[in-house]
């Protein structure tokens, strides 16, 4: 896919520059990573949960190899405005393709995080500890595996 330097292309990527800058980003950059990028936007979509950090490390190495992170600055941008809580606002005036891409990693994340933790076993979501259980064999009683 060939971008081309629009002036909505240029003008985004500014808006980009400018809310990163303006939050303190390079102070904000020097420490975020995988598992803070993965926190916050499970933060954002669930609420608080708890989880040990060896589950969280093995979940979060799970959606990296299913759907990989952004990687260097590109990582870093990114783990920035989602901390911040400007990811939102970023991605509404970003180009297609980083919106696309950002849209998809939130997917892969919460997708891996609903399906294959015990989140939604519990009585009341959120307050009991999480606990990764990774991938498992479906269970459904009701799936026919046969071929049709």
């Amino acid at each position: 896919m060939a971008v081309t330097a629009s002036r909505r292309n240029v003008l985004a990527g500014a808006a980009v520059g400018a809310l990163i800058l303006a939050g303190g980003g390079a102070v904000a950059v020097g420490s975020s990573g995988r598992e803070d990028l993965v926190r916050s936007v499970l933060g954002r979509l669930i609420g608080p949960f708890a989880m040990a950090d060896g589950d969280f490390g093995q979940m979060v190495a799970a959606i990296d190899r299913r759907t990989r992170f952004p990687q260097g600055y590109k990582l870093h941008m990114v783990s920035s405005l989602e901390r911040a809580g400007w990811a939102p606002a970023a991605m509404a005036v970003a180009p297609t393709g980083i919106r696309d891409d950002f849209e998809a990693l939130e997917r892969s994340i919460l997708t891996e995080f609903v399906t294959r933790t015990t989140f939604l076993r519990g009585d009341t979501p959120g307050k009991e500890p999480v606990v990764y259980l990774g991938a498992q064999p479906c269970s459904s009683p009701f799936a026919e595996f046969g071929m049709t």
